[in-house]
């Protein structure tokens, strides 16, 4: 035996938007897709027959049905994912930028990406991401260029700056 949706209502200027976007080419797929759900529960069809026209299950119709009974247009909204957390914040991103202040560590002509992260005890690529974040990127690789301390490779190194002398490690050709 097939459901039917419980009856809703809606006001007119709402149910003109959803006709809208039903019938709407430059909408996104899954925003029509609900609104033709919702146009059908309004109807008053079976749960099953809005699936199959919609191509969908009878779950993800009762889904959004129940969504904009309780929040309206606004629950056809996709919702809110947390996504993954923050692992590096904007302490991390100030402890970065506070130890390219200090010397470097012994043995060490200058900063470079893998000592900082190991004096943070932190990842080497997420160290990078500061220094392109705060633009200075660039400045910290020429200046290893120029101290001859770089360890980059050399198509690496053509493409962030042409060193205004050798680097130790480089062969120019």
């Amino acid at each position: 035996m097939s459901r039917t949706a419980p009856q809703i209502g809606c006001s007119p200027e709402v149910r003109q938007t959803l006709q809208r976007f039903a019938a709407s080419r430059t909408e996104s797929k899954q925003t029509v897709e609900r609104a033709r759900i919702i146009l059908g529960c309004l109807d008053g069809k079976r749960v099953q027959l809005i699936a199959r026209e919609c191509h969908t299950r009878s779950n993800t119709v009762i889904k959004w049905w129940q969504r904009f009974v309780q929040s309206g247009l606004v629950g056809l909204n996709d919702a809110m994912r947390p996504g993954a957390r923050l692992v590096y914040g904007a302490d991390f991103c100030n402890r970065v930028l506070a130890i390219l202040e200090q010397p470097p560590s012994a043995g060490q002509a200058c900063w470079d990406g893998p000592a900082v992260a190991t004096q943070l005890n932190g990842s080497v690529h997420a160290v990078w991401r500061v220094l392109r974040k705060e633009g200075i990127l660039a400045a910290f690789l020429v200046r290893q260029h120029r101290q001859g301390v770089c360890g980059q490779s050399r198509r690496h190194c053509r493409i962030v700056s042409q060193p205004t002398g050798e680097c130790l490690g480089h062969q120019r050709g």
